[in-house]
């Protein structure tokens, strides 16, 4: 009788284990998400709990944070005599039924009344004062949001500062203007684990939610092996974690990768896949994109990039005379219609001229477009993504990931977000983008940026 031959699998009574032949380990960049309600009261605080799923080891290396205010309030104009004898209709309202300071920091029309304010892309004549009256919001500028945290790890019950940080002093500003904070070493959280975040707002009267996002890296399929997989990413590895400040992008990289950094590759093309979404500024309305991938080859995505194109972004007032009183200008007269469902304000750099000492002033014609900015900025556009690999099937996040908090602002002003492990699309796969829009109109990209492995 022969002798069984013997394989790496582990023997058993019922012959040799196949599990450990061919081992499965993966590797996929991920975000986890924490949320808080901001109530405006100081001292206040509020906690959220992340819970690291069991099927993989969770590395993070950076954090990043936005802050979605309560901006709009709505607005009521003075029903007096003159304004209710004058106007009867939505388009009869002049910018002069409206408060200066409203004018100053912008209004709009509230988007959720667009099928009711909107008919055949001019405003309802027909619909009545009383009713136009209450559908108007004021958009107050963004407050520079700052507040006190701490996080926790609970599987090791280690607290990660000695006492609640500033959020600018470690995580800077909420805009999205700067690159995420990377943590100075990658900290590793165990299956089955939680981490505690806790806020204490120190801002009064500042409303909104806030989105925390802790940004790394999940390592699959090492149930088995847990503790080798704890010491092999916790051990020293020169190559691997001495760091070295790379001046292209204000951060560090580890000394392999500077080294092997502009090392050609047979094989290898640098390759963009590109999502394109439409925001029509409906807030919480849901949009999705799907992207094939080739069959020539696999996308290693190392970073990823957006931005908003506003498209139309201008005013046109008609000219009936050569000087213009702008506070007799009427909502009807604005055009396209849209602009006021964006938002407009006097532009900030010709307030002074716009107003008088009596209001608002007389201008020259051809100068009374220039006078207004309308809202829909790429500085201003903010969503909630999820990104989902259709060949595994899996998401890049626990929880939909706010703009702001996971790829920066969206006017260019900051690096890249570049993903702290390659993710790897397979051929024949997709890659699906869904969008839940907060704010902001126009044509949204979103680039996987990498490279392609051709077979």
């Amino acid at each position: 009788m022969s002798t069984p031959v013997q394989t790496n699998g582990r023997r058993t009574p019922f012959g040799n284990e196949q599990n450990r032949d061919l081992p499965w380990v993966k590797v996929i960049p991920y975000d986890h998400v924490a949320e808080f309600q901001i109530t405006g009261v100081v001292g206040n605080v509020t906690q959220d709990v992340i819970s690291v799923s069991v099927e993989g080891v969770f590395v993070a290396v950076a954090i990043g944070h936005a802050f979605e205010e309560d901006r709009t309030a709505p607005i009521t104009l003075a029903e007096s005599s003159s304004l209710r004898s004058r106007a009867s209709n939505l388009g009869a309202i002049t910018l002069g039924d409206f408060s200066p300071d409203v004018l100053v920091e912008g209004f709009r029309i509230d988007p959720r009344f667009r099928s009711v304010a909107l008919t055949n892309s001019d405003l309802n004549s027909n619909l009545d004062i009383q009713v136009a009256n209450t559908i108007f919001q004021r958009i107050k500028p963004p407050q520079n949001f700052s507040f006190l945290f701490s996080i926790v790890d609970s599987a090791t019950g280690r607290e990660l500062q000695n006492e609640p940080v500033h959020s600018e002093a470690s995580l800077g500003r909420s805009n999205g203007h700067r690159p995420f904070k990377p943590l100075t070493q990658p900290m590793v959280f165990m299956p089955r684990s939680t981490i505690r975040i806790q806020v204490e707002e120190c801002m009064r009267d500042v409303t909104g939610k806030l989105v925390i996002t802790l940004q790394g890296y999940k390592v699959l399929g090492v149930a088995g092996d847990l503790d080798q997989t704890i010491r092999t990413l916790t051990e020293m590895k020169p190559a691997q974690k001495v760091p070295v400040y790379d001046y292209q992008t204000g951060s560090y990289r580890s000394l392999g990768e500077t080294i092997e950094k502009h090392i050609p590759t047979n094989g290898l093309v640098p390759f963009d896949y590109v999502s394109t979404v439409n925001l029509n500024g409906t807030p919480d309305r849901i949009v999705e994109d799907e992207v094939p991938v080739n069959v020539d080859g696999g996308h290693m995505t190392v970073a990823v990039g957006y931005s908003l194109d506003p498209q139309d972004t201008q005013i046109k007032i008609p000219v009936t005379s050569p000087n213009i009183a702008l506070a007799d200008i009427k909502l009807s007269d604005i055009k396209p219609a849209q602009a006021l469902f964006d938002g407009i304000r006097i532009d900030p750099i010709k307030v002074r001229l716009a107003f008088n000492g009596f209001g608002l002033s007389t201008v020259p014609g051809d100068t009374a477009e220039t006078m207004f900015q309308r809202l829909n900025l790429s500085d201003d556009v903010r969503f909630y993504y999820s990104i989902i690999d259709t060949g595994t099937g899996r998401e890049l996040q626990s929880r939909p990931v706010h703009s702001i908090a996971g790829l920066g602002v969206a006017n260019g002003d900051r690096p890249f977000r570049v993903l702290p492990k390659p993710m790897m699309f397979l051929p024949r796969s997709s890659i699906r983008v869904q969008v839940r829009e907060i704010s902001g109109r126009g044509r949204l990209y979103i680039v996987f940026q990498g490279y392609k492995m051709l077979n």
